[in-house]
């Protein structure tokens, strides 16, 4: 069955008014500052609802960033009122891309956190779905914003939209494409602009990234073993929530002691009792049990003040997660295997964030896909400001902490823990520390 291209003449309209303003957009205006969006509404021929296709190219009027000198931006860019809004926002914690369901939110959307987007530059988006086949995928520039394959169970989507809305905000929408069609896989590189096909990819974690630090001569003495094999090798770990722990074979299991859902209570944390210094070389096995779930591991975890995470003087801790991203610690903290069914399934990045403010300070490679099989090694290599995460002797991030301005100042010495949201079921074994030279 053929394409339907939705061009009413008003929406056709609509569009050549965007195309005749563009010098308009970005430009500064009388007043100096940059002309916002105009907000067009156009009806739709025909009714959206559970099969669709959305693309647009966004114009940033900037570079939008996280840190802490992060403007603040909240801009729905695209609208189906009554089934879905696009959106672009921007904080300190990160920069998002929104695809979100007007009934459901982020279930089987998308929440893509990115470092920043640069501007003033163009970018084309997609997003294209068929709830009856369990799909929804969304594109920047042709690349993929989810891990090609990621599939849901079919559900239905409650609600349906008859009209589109442009917003208004600093950034500037154009050449809006509507289709009551999926459109797969094979088909979307043909519907993207060759001179943006491929830009940028790095934003979403597509990238090679630069060559381990080399550790010849710099691997110091062993500081840490455990085999976590039985309850004696972790009898002095500390568990924060209700975890649940046991010994399958060699190896420790983790997951939560409650029933709850990702969104729900039942969240752990699991901490090493060393502290480790400066610059160190962490090594240990994960296995994901379950496909979906997310496993991340703190490392250089302080109090805010300096004293040791387990001082009485400071509040207690039992899982929840803004207790260590914007509590009384501070932290670095990897995730290597994220699949959210909530928001982020099939999510293409393993990420790097800094508490206790939670900034997005940089995106790699996936670490851990789902439905990975087996053990994986995982390593950190902390040197100094330097940090890199590498899983099966390849570097799947690489960040340098040298933007006290943006990020605040490096953290040094700290704790180690293990951290799984509730839903997560995950295997780890022949954990060790070593100090670099």
């Amino acid at each position: 069955m053929p394409y339907v291209r939705y061009f009413t003449p008003m929406l056709l309209g609509a569009l050549l008014l965007a195309s005749w303003c563009a010098p308009m957009f970005g430009a500064a205006g009388a007043s100096g500052k940059p002309e916002k969006a105009m907000k067009v509404e156009t009806p739709l021929p025909k009714q959206l609802n559970q099969q669709g296709y959305l693309s647009f190219n966004l114009h940033t009027s900037q570079t939008w960033r996280d840190g802490a000198d992060a403007e603040s931006l909240d801009q729905t860019l695209v609208s189906l009122p009554g089934l879905a809004d696009c959106k672009l926002t921007c904080g300190k914690e990160s920069v998002n891309i929104i695809f979100e369901w007007s009934k459901g939110k982020y279930d089987r959307g998308f929440l893509v956190n990115l470092t920043h987007l640069p501007g003033p530059a163009s970018y084309q988006i997609i997003f294209t779905w068929d709830s009856n086949e369990g799909r929804c995928d969304g594109y920047l520039n042709g690349v993929p914003m989810n891990l090609p394959g990621t599939r849901y169970a079919p559900w239905k989507i409650a609600g349906h939209a008859d009209q589109l809305t442009l917003g208004q905000g600093p950034n500037r929408v154009s050449d809006v494409q509507v289709h009551a069609t999926y459109i797969p896989p094979g088909e979307i590189a043909a519907r993207v602009p060759k001179a943006l096909a491929g830009k940028q990819k790095a934003l979403l974690g597509y990238y090679r990234p630069p060559a381990a630090i080399n550790l010849r001569n710099r691997r110091g003495a062993l500081l840490y073993s455990d085999p976590l094999s039985n309850k004696t090798d972790v009898a002095k770990w500390i568990l924060e929530g209700p975890g649940k722990i046991s010994f399958p074979g060699e190896s420790m299991k983790l997951q939560t002691q409650k029933a709850g859902t990702f969104s729900g209570p039942g969240h752990f944390v699991l901490w090493c009792p060393r502290t480790f210094p400066n610059r160190f070389i962490a090594d240990w096995q994960f296995k994901p049990v379950s496909r979906t779930g997310l496993a991340i591991i703190f490392f250089a975890a302080r109090g805010a003040n300096g004293d040791d995470i387990f001082n009485p003087s400071l509040p207690p801790r039992d899982g929840i997660f803004s207790q260590y991203t914007h509590g009384s610690i501070v932290s670095y903290h990897f995730s290597y295997f994220a699949n959210l069914p909530l928001f982020q399934s099939g999510r293409p990045s393993s990420n790097l964030r800094k508490n206790n403010h939670f900034y997005l300070t940089g995106v790699g490679p996936v670490a851990v896909a789902p439905g990975t099989q087996g053990f994986q090694k995982l390593r950190i290599i902390k040197d100094g400001r330097h940090i890199q995460l590498l899983v099966n002797g390849k570097v799947s991030l690489d960040w340098m902490d040298n933007n006290p301005s943006r990020f605040g100042k490096a953290y040094g010495s700290g704790k180690i823990g293990l951290r799984q949201m509730a839903g997560t079921v995950g295997e780890y074994r022949d954990f060790k520390v070593w100090a670099m030279k």
